[in-house]
């Protein structure tokens, strides 16, 4: 079988979730099938011809505009689409294309929760939709050496990191994490915020520094750190928030997952999707506002908390429940099936 995935770009930074998914798939798979990656950002309409080379076409995050619309169409060979949350949860305008789209153009869906599943079924009746989990890299997300880690990123190796790692947009809500840390890092000067931050535009980071400001967060008290090795930043945290209500592409997001294989301790908005992956208390940390999040926070810092068993327990379940070697076969099938079915129907 020869597999194409289809992409809106293909490169650095590697920190974009629907990117990184495709990354971890093809990686999983690369071994077991014949897959190519064809980015559209540098191929354009070029790729359309190209498409009709493969079994089948596994579609990520790619523009279809009007002029590509009649172009797909034409193309015979199985589409099977992966879904995120912010294309069932547009406005209306988007939402008419977007159904469009899953009507006329894919073939067969790819969530990666039941919930993202339940949610698509609205636009997407009587197609096919196959649940399967982001495959995550657990032998590469390993837990490294805390000091060797804070060394290389410039940290103090006395302090205490609470830290954000991500973008900055409408589905991340970093206020309810400036408003939990506040009165811990005022009352305890060995306490700092760590930012590392992606895909930040100036525009953005100039808002953000005075979103710190107004929340009186001085600058001494907050640490943007910069690397190509995410794990040197998990591996120096000493909690790591992700204040996401809903995340927008991915879920459960990646972030979380890759976090908690590195033996990271996590404290993540709860919502519909978190609740299914953390067990409060015992993997991670769920919080429901600001309040909350605080408490978990004075916690975790002073020590009332086996951290070390809730680390090596958050590792358990990405290895039980993400691993290749869990997903592989999963993977395998749900393409055979797609085009054994819609090859011959």
């Amino acid at each position: 079988m020869k597999i194409a995935f289809l992409v809106e770009n293909w490169g650095e930074p590697w920190n974009e979730g629907y990117k990184n998914l495709a990354r971890y798939i093809l990686e999983m798979l690369k071994e077991h099938m014949k897959i190519e990656v064809l980015p559209g950002s540098k191929i354009g309409n070029s790729v359309i011809p190209l498409l009709t080379q493969y079994d089948l076409i596994h579609i990520f995050n790619y523009s279809v505009p009007l002029h590509r619309l009649i172009l797909f169409i034409r193309i015979k060979n199985p589409i099977i689409k992966h879904v995120a949350k912010r294309e069932l949860d547009v406005n209306v305008k988007s939402l008419i294309k977007t159904s469009m789209n899953m009507r006329l153009l894919w073939d067969a869906f790819i969530t990666t929760t039941e919930v993202l599943a339940k949610e698509l079924r609205r636009l997407a009746k009587n197609k096919p939709i196959f649940h399967l989990p982001p495959p995550i890299p657990t032998h590469y997300f390993i837990k490294l050496d805390r000091d060797k880690s804070r060394e290389i990123l410039g940290l103090k190796q006395d302090c205490i990191y609470i830290g954000y790692t991500g973008t900055l947009n409408k589905f991340r809500n970093l206020e309810v994490l400036l408003k939990a840390v506040k009165p811990i890092i005022n009352d305890r000067a060995d306490v700092k915020l760590l930012l590392a931050l992606t895909n930040v535009s100036r525009k953005e980071f100039m808002l953000l520094k005075k979103l710190l400001l107004d929340y009186g967060l001085k600058p001494s008290q907050v640490v943007f750190v910069k690397t190509d090795d995410v794990r040197l930043i998990y591996s120096s945290l000493d909690a790591l928030v992700y204040p996401a209500k809903r995340e927008g592409s991915v879920e459960p997001p990646l972030t979380i997952l890759e976090a908690m294989s590195s033996e990271t301790i996590v404290v993540v908005y709860r919502n519909v999707i978190t609740s299914r992956l953390i067990i409060d208390g015992f993997n991670g940390f769920l919080f429901s506002d600001s309040k909350d999040l605080n408490r978990i926070l004075q916690c975790l810092i002073s020590n009332r908390l086996n951290s070390e068993d809730i680390a090596k327990n958050a590792r358990e379940t990405i290895t039980k429940y993400y691993d290749f070697s869990n997903l592989r076969r999963s993977y395998i099938e749900t393409y055979e099936r797609t085009v054994s079915e819609l090859t011959y129907n």
